[in-house]
């Protein structure tokens, strides 16, 4: 009963965790320009993490490194060095976003002051992290951010035409021509990357460590990654249909938070849209935490030294200090008052340019038996994930070019 409760708690913590401000918004904005034929780019990003996920908590178990350990062991110190700058900045880019987020919705519940709401969210989730150890962190958001499921069932409600859903879920031939072209292959990229942000892995692998798992814990994580993320994607994919069916027969373009929340509740009206504003903060609070942490991890794993959330913090000094820093930074960059819809539009794209240099390091450890042992890739998944792999590779180079000529996604 205990081995199932923990299952359960997992496979609910990877759903909380899964959507965060990047999926909310741009991947509706996919479905009010797209309809419902990107959902193959989700579909191919779903499987991508699970494949990911999955090797990189077995091989914190196995190999007993967390992810930045082994990115600066497989890629050296300077590329590693590099790799530690680009990715806590892209984390503070994040977390500034959901931060920001966190207050939009919060102002819509309340209507009070989104500066206030800022500040007194960002000493809240600070206070929260210092006074719980991880597992409570992890399980008290997780099992919140199911609030979003209300999006999934406004979107059943609505009737979509599930054989054209089930027709996008493979890549769309022909392509559309000119600037919708560009604009289609912009939110291919997006949606993907959105959903292999190098944040979830990072956390994903020291929450591994965090929770002391062992070899006997490995189904645990196989089902944690698979059902969590297949979970997760079917919210994301809830809020592409919701695009498809309220915003592009109206040829409107959601570029807020609020608009794409009233679309979540739409069907039902005023409890449902309480709902909503409750499933969004809670998710976008989730993923301001981890980002925070996860800044945390990655430099105190880079230099070899203690951390942990669940050591005491003279324990972890440094680990303590950066998490802290990382909320303090991100609020000050949320607090200028800069669109968190655009922090999120530059994580999701720059965050692509990064994600071979996190992927890459995973799978090589994975398929290195000298160190896995019998619990080595299989061949299977060894090929699956170097195809994923080169996918990721054209998508970085794609990224920065897309992000230019669309003007961040923006229709003609």
């Amino acid at each position: 009963m205990r081995k199932l409760l923990g299952i359960t708690l997992g496979i609910m913590t990877a759903l909380g965790g899964f959507v965060d401000f990047g999926q909310i918004v741009f991947t509706m904005q996919a479905g009010a320009l797209f309809g419902f034929s990107l959902l193959w780019a989700l579909a191919l990003g779903t499987v991508a993490i699970i494949v990911y996920m999955e090797m990189c908590g077995r091989v914190a178990v196995v190999a007993h490194e967390p992810i930045f350990s082994i990115v600066r062991a497989k890629l050296g110190h300077r590329l590693g060095l590099g790799m530690l700058v680009a990715s806590n900045l892209l984390n503070l880019i994040t977390c500034a976003a959901e931060l920001g987020g966190i207050s939009i919705a919060l102002h819509l519940l309340t209507g009070w002051s989104e500066k206030i709401l800022l500040l007194a969210t960002t000493l809240a989730l600070g206070l929260i992290i210092f006074l719980l150890n991880f597992q409570w962190i992890e399980r008290i958001f997780g099992l919140s951010g199911l609030l979003m499921i209300v999006f999934a069932v406004s979107a059943v409600s609505l009737k979509p035409d599930w054989g054209s859903i089930g027709k996008a879920l493979l890549p769309r031939v022909p392509l559309p021509q000119g600037h919708s072209g560009l604009l289609y292959a912009y939110f291919a990229v997006g949606i993907f990357s959105a959903l292999l942000m190098a944040y979830e892995v990072h956390f994903y692998s020291s929450g591994a460590i965090e929770e002391d798992w062992t070899t006997r814990d490995l189904g645990e994580n196989f089902i944690v990654a698979s059902l969590g993320s297949t979970l997760g994607a079917v919210l994301t994919a809830a809020l592409l249909v919701l695009g498809g069916i309220i915003f592009l027969p109206r040829a409107i373009f959601p570029d807020s938070l609020g608009i794409t929340i009233l679309a979540g509740a739409l069907p039902f009206g005023r409890k449902a849209l309480i709902l909503a504003l409750l499933g969004v903060t809670a998710t976008l609070s989730g993923a301001a935490i981890e980002t925070a942490l996860s800044g945390a991890y990655n430099l105190c794993q880079f230099l070899n030294l203690a951390w942990g959330k669940n050591l005491p913090p003279k324990k972890a000094s440094v680990f303590t200090a950066t998490w802290i820093s990382m909320f303090v930074i991100a609020l000050i960059i949320a607090g200028t008052g800069v669109d968190p819809l655009q922090l999120v539009n530059i994580s999701i794209i720059f965050g692509m340019v990064v994600l071979p240099f996190t992927y890459y390091p995973i799978l090589r450890v994975g398929a290195d038996k000298r160190m896995m042992g019998r619990h080595v890739n299989s061949r299977v998944v060894t090929i699956v994930g170097s195809a994923v792999l080169v996918l990721i590779v054209i998508a970085a180079a794609a990224a920065i070019p897309l992000m230019i000529v669309t003007n961040f996604g923006q229709p003609s």
